[in-house]
């Protein structure tokens, strides 16, 4: 029997890259937690909007075709479930010109800011762009009785 083998077959035991495992994990969680960056503010994004019981706040990148928002939507209560937010392409009077598929922002944790992408193809006429909430749920309350 080689010691190798021996070492891994005695009781209590554990093989060198056993001993390591837990550094190693720990190593590869901290890389993850770092590499994604901090979560964004809403000071890192230009445009802002108070919707109450929301704020949203996000970047406009406007080029040819299509247009793009990002950003996050902050809810005013920990009661609120989700929102469907929307980007919307506005004409000089502000008529609705084109918008965005709805997306829905569901929170299922404590944080009360989420990030949010959306993605618009101009129809034509579009002089501005806005983030807007077309709706939101509350939670659903439970009774304790």
């Amino acid at each position: 029997m080689t010691s190798r083998a021996a070492s891994a077959s005695l009781p209590g035991v554990a093989p060198r890259w056993g001993r390591r495992l837990p550094a190693l994990l720990a190593a590869a969680l901290l890389a993850g937690c770092t590499a994604s960056g901090p979560a964004p503010r809403p000071v890192d994004y230009p445009l802002h909007l108070e919707w109450p019981p929301f704020e949203l706040h996000w970047r406009l990148d406007v080029g040819p075709d299509p247009v793009h928002a990002d950003g996050i939507i902050e809810r005013g209560t920990p009661e609120i479930l989700l929102a469907v937010v929307q980007l919307i392409g506005l004409d000089a009077a502000g008529g609705i010109v084109s918008f965005s598929q709805p997306l829905t922002v569901r929170w299922g944790s404590a944080w009360d800011a989420l990030p949010f992408a959306l993605t618009l193809t101009p129809k034509g006429g579009e002089q501005r762009y806005e983030v807007r909430v077309l709706t939101f749920e509350y939670k659903e309350m439970r009774s304790h009785g």
